[in-house]
């Protein structure tokens, strides 16, 4: 939710604002890509509280095999234009969460590159030769020292601005998973145009 929101007020702060994502991939920390029971759990709650986050269930008998190649592919955009790599994640979550493709596939990542404007035969070459396989693990370490060193919350997203503060998503929903099952949802703090409005003032921040 987070990614269409500040996708959504960024407006003319865009080229003045780089907007960088760090890989914290549930498939290192869980040793297991993601399963489809939880995410069949979690997509309803996103899709009620976000009208920017259009969602539906996985078409596919077969789900996702990994998600750590589209992590590798957002580096390798990043690389070539973070403009488009902001509307490349973009297009990967859609991808997922709306149209149902396949972004364990190498060809399809590449085809949502093309989409975003980037060089679809440059993140093929990347992804064959798993150039950033290691730049996402190296950024999911650093993540978990963090979190465990600096007791830094690992939020979806924590924000980290130039001038050193870390903001926490405050617009999340808290909840509960016991067994793999989620048990408890709460409201969220905030909705719509307020949402909206918060994300502005921490673009605002970030400028300062």
């Amino acid at each position: 939710m987070a990614a269409a929101r500040l996708d959504h007020v960024i407006g003319d702060a865009s080229g003045k604002i780089v907007l960088r994502y760090r890989a914290y991939p549930l498939e290192h920390i869980n040793q297991r890509p993601a399963p489809r029971h939880i995410v069949d759990q979690e997509w309803p709650l996103v899709a009620v509280q976000e009208p920017l986050c259009r969602c539906k269930g996985w078409p596919h008998e077969e789900y996702l095999r990994t998600t750590l190649l589209a992590f590798e592919a957002y580096v390798s955009a990043f690389r070539q234009d973070p403009e488009k790599a902001r509307v490349f994640d973009l297009g990967l979550r859609r991808a997922f969460f709306w149209e149902g493709r396949r972004i364990d596939d190498p060809e399809v990542i590449c085809e949502i590159a093309g989409e975003s404007g980037l060089d679809p035969a440059s993140m093929r070459k990347d992804l064959e030769a798993r150039t950033y396989e290691e730049t996402v693990v190296a950024e999911y370490k650093e993540a978990m020292r963090l979190r465990d060193e600096e007791g830094v919350p690992m939020t979806s997203p924590t924000l980290f601005l130039e001038s050193g503060e870390v903001i926490h998503n405050p617009y999340a929903s808290e909840k509960k998973i016991e067994n793999g099952k989620i048990t408890e949802v709460h409201p969220p703090p905030a909705y719509g145009e307020a949402v909206y409005e918060g994300f502005r003032d921490i673009l605002k921040r970030a400028l300062a």
